[in-house]
């Protein structure tokens, strides 16, 4: 009786996150051609730029499959298809969460996740320090132009896309911040006179 309610409750739960994955999967595939202008993208998994746990758990997955279907355990297919279909939808989509993309709009770091997406202009500082096999960048930047807050978005650029990344940055901030320099001196110079009169 014991094992026939547990058989039971893991079915029900094999299916729940079978059509939960799949959910996931068409939710980030949404997101990632709803973005516009995409300038470039990189792989930022873990494993050679794959996602490391989803990556492990479907070659488990597969191997385990393989083995039970080569055992003779045919009466398990539907359970063993619903592992490889579970396995497959969860690193889909954790390979899209995981890819950078840079936009004309701005940086996005997991297209699932709208706290780790600025805009260019959210921006107001950034630091680069060069590590071993690329450069680690911290964005920082304000919700709006009122918030009192700065938040910081780290980000690590591999070398192959580094020259291009630097290029579209150069482009995006630095004339900007150039502009905000120079009308700061500005505005400072216009102080100092309004005192000496």
């Amino acid at each position: 009786m014991i094992l026939k309610l547990l058989s039971i409750f893991f079915s029900i739960s094999l299916g729940f996150f079978t059509i939960a994955s799949t959910i996931l999967v068409l939710y980030s595939i949404n997101n990632r051609y709803r973005l516009r202008h995409i300038r470039m993208s990189w792989r930022a998994g873990k494993l050679l730029g794959f996602p490391l746990f989803a990556s492990i758990f479907l070659a488990c997955s597969l191997i385990l499959t393989a083995s039970m279907f080569f055992s003779g355990f045919d009466d398990r297919l539907v359970t063993m298809i619903s592992y490889i279909w579970l396995s497959v939808m969860w690193f889909m989509s954790s390979y899209l969460a995981s890819k950078h993309y840079i936009t004309d709009n701005g940086i996005v770091k997991n297209i699932n996740e709208p706290a780790q997406t600025i805009a260019w202009y959210q921006i107001i500082d950034f630091v680069e320090q060069r590590i071993e096999k690329g450069v680690h960048y911290a964005f920082f930047y304000k919700e709006g132009v009122d918030d009192a807050n700065i938040y910081k978005l780290q980000l690590f650029v591999p070398q192959k896309q580094h020259d291009a990344f630097k290029k579209i940055v150069s482009y995006k901030l630095e004339k900007r911040f150039e502009h905000d320099d120079i009308s700061y001196q500005i505005e400072q110079e216009k102080k100092k006179d309004n005192k000496r009169s």
